[in-house]
């Protein structure tokens, strides 16, 4: 069966086609450079951006997948959480696609199938129950998934998302945007404990608030006393993303134990860091980590149509013309 995926949620504009589970193409234009000069997403700028390219995306998936729009099967698009205007681009040109072609159509949440993306090109099996993590630029969360269309939250950010406090902290430091990926380049284990920083934790809930407000602090002692060089910033950042990586990995150890689910399926942008893909290697005979193959750790539309397929396949679900996006 060949299912079309369309992920329009924030600022990239994906489009994929898979036979299966197995990806034939996963096409992904990003707006980034228009949204970094203004250090974050600009959500008129990333609807526009949307508006422009995706039905050059359509085509060129189509293209790399060696198939006609005709042989689509199923048409999968992300339909919440998400900017609603990014979002309504996306859903609304997939359901023109589902009207035009009389195929059925399946909206999908995202965070769900950032979790699915573990299983993709078969590369992990599909067993339950599951532990599920995503942990991204908007969200941070952990799931209970009894099966793909049974997913309870056990916990979740109860103010910046893990992700989100990377690109703060990196755009405070002026580091640019976005933060994640030059934080990871800076780290360096020998710097990991120097600066003493805290993350709040309630239950499985997390708090990253707190220590983005400790490093915008520290910044302006330093800098009060000329002290802050760019080995000091290395080291200042090397100590946070410690701590806050290493709150996620106790959170979710805590999770398995309590629930005794032993695999956890990982996805999200922030599950590309170098140091948390070594640290969940390292856990293994505490927990299976099923990570998230690194071209699919940011928001792409391979995922949506992997979990479209299995929800369409495997569940009997679909639906109408009347699906609606939604930011929650």
């Amino acid at each position: 069966m060949v299912t079309l995926g369309i992920e329009t949620s924030c600022d990239e504009t994906s489009c994929a086609v898979l036979d299966g589970y197995s990806v034939l193409s996963n096409v992904t234009v990003s707006s980034l450079k228009e949204h970094r000069k203004y250090g974050g997403v600009v959500p008129e700028i990333a609807t526009r951006s949307h508006l422009r390219n995706i039905d050059k995306v359509l085509g060129e998936a189509c293209e790399r997948a060696s198939l006609s729009l005709g042989r689509i099967d199923l048409i999968a698009v992300t339909v919440r959480p998400g900017l609603i205007g990014s979002l309504l681009i996306g859903v609304n040109f997939a359901k023109s696609l589902s009207f035009a072609l009389g195929r059925p159509l399946i909206g999908i949440n995202h965070l769900h199938a950032h979790a699915f993306a573990p299983f993709l090109n078969g590369k992990e099996k599909l067993d339950f129950p599951l532990l599920g993590l995503v942990i991204s630029g908007g969200h941070t969360e952990i799931y209970r998934i009894e099966d793909f269309n049974k997913i309870k939250i056990l916990g979740r950010t109860r103010d910046d998302a893990c992700g989100e406090v990377f690109d703060k902290v990196a755009k405070y430091y002026g580091l640019g945007y976005p933060g994640g990926p030059v934080i990871d380049r800076l780290f360096n284990e020998r710097y990991k404990r120097e600066f003493k920083f805290k993350c709040g934790k309630i239950g499985y809930d997390l708090s990253f608030s707190g220590i983005k407000t400790a490093l915008i602090y520290k910044k302006k002692e330093m800098e009060e006393r000329s002290e802050l060089t760019a080995g000091i910033k290395k080291r200042l950042l090397s100590s946070f993303q410690y701590t806050a990586l290493e709150k996620v990995i106790q959170t979710v150890l805590e999770a398995v134990d309590r629930t005794g689910i032993k695999r956890v399926a990982c996805g999200g942008g922030v599950v590309a860091n170098k140091y948390l893909r070594k640290r969940f290697g390292e856990k293994r005979e505490k927990a299976d980590f099923l990570l998230s193959p690194l071209e699919y750790t940011g928001d792409n539309a391979a995922m949506v149509a992997g979990l479209g397929f299995y929800l369409y396949n495997k569940k009997g679900l679909h639906d109408n013309l009347d699906l609606k996006a939604g930011t929650e």
